[in-house]
């Protein structure tokens, strides 16, 4: 049955992702005052559809420059960890212990970098080498905050489980009651996905593409995929950490629309603000929320 369970969310992840793409489009036609995907089928509903078939028919292409092993393996590691991190729903199938559970994703969340290391490193190209450190840089620096704001959440709750934190939500949502935390976890997430304005490892002005310049057809699909898989599950953690369980799907779709919008709205920041934001900034204000946090518990 475990089995059974784990094939179908695989399947509902991968179809959610190709709609997401096609959501993403058909918002930033409209805020750019054009015509999105209108042709395929009905008002383009099947152009994700067609995009993957024209990708996964692509011919791949070989140099013999490439270090094949770590060439293809970069693209496969991201999208496995993706679909790992999605076994964190409550269920009775699921292989995650509940207590354990957030320690677990964190654990998933960190092994990400290996993605870019193997991407860069196997394509022997010096811009996706550069787009493969700034990446990692980039992952562990903000990776640092959001488990230190991960530690919050769990102080002010005073529980581990995802379902103990949204019953304490049914009344009073945590993003009302804690405004300047839930601007900062948003921040933090979109850095931790390489989204917009954050993402400096596929700067196209400085790097081309960054560490995926030498993939294409279906090895490129699967960075697509891994890379807006995280972005779902990142915006199903914010909502269920800060606005509760009820309406789930609602409030997930809305932390994605959040995510395009920035994306439409804001410019990418320089690679020394970057740092600057993860370690000056966004580092001295978690620790010190979760000083004051973990001394609030002991009152």
């Amino acid at each position: 049955m475990y089995n059974l369970s784990f094939l179908l969310s695989i399947i509902g992840v991968l179809l959610s992702v190709a709609f997401f793409t096609l959501l993403e489009r058909k918002i930033m036609s409209l805020m750019h005052y054009r015509v999105g995907p209108n042709k395929v089928v009905i008002y383009g509903v099947s152009q994700p559809m067609s995009d993957a078939a024209k990708l996964l028919t692509k011919e791949n292409m070989n140099m013999s420059s490439q270090k094949k092993l770590m060439f293809y393996s970069g693209p496969t590691v991201s999208l496995c960890l993706m679909v790992l991190v999605w076994e964190w729903s409550e269920t009775k199938y699921s292989m995650m212990s509940p207590t354990l559970k957030i320690f677990i994703i964190l654990g998933i969340m960190s092994l990400t970098a290996y993605g870019f290391i193997l991407s860069s490193w196997g394509s022997n190209s010096k811009y996706s080498l550069i787009g493969g450190f700034r990446a990692v840089a980039q992952v562990v620096s903000y990776e640092v905050c959001l488990i230190l704001f991960l530690m919050i959440i769990i102080f002010l709750t005073g529980s581990y489980k995802f379902m103990l934190m949204t019953e304490m939500q049914k009344s009073f949502w945590f993003m009302m009651f804690m405004p300047p935390l839930f601007i900062t976890w948003v921040m933090l997430c979109m850095a931790e996905s390489n989204r917009t304005p954050f993402d400096l490892a596929e700067g196209e002005s400085e790097l081309v593409s960054g560490f995926n310049v030498e993939y294409g057809g279906g090895m490129f699909a699967l960075i697509f995929i891994a890379e807006y898989g995280m972005i779902m599950f990142m915006s199903a953690l914010t909502a269920m950490f800060f606005m509760g369980s009820s309406l789930l799907l609602v409030k997930t779709m809305l932390m994605c629309i959040t995510f395009i919008w920035v994306r439409c709205a804001f410019p990418r920041v320089k690679y020394d603000k970057l740092m600057n934001i993860s370690w000056k900034m966004a580092l001295p204000y978690s620790l010190s929320l979760l000083l004051l946090s973990a001394s609030l518990c002991m009152l």
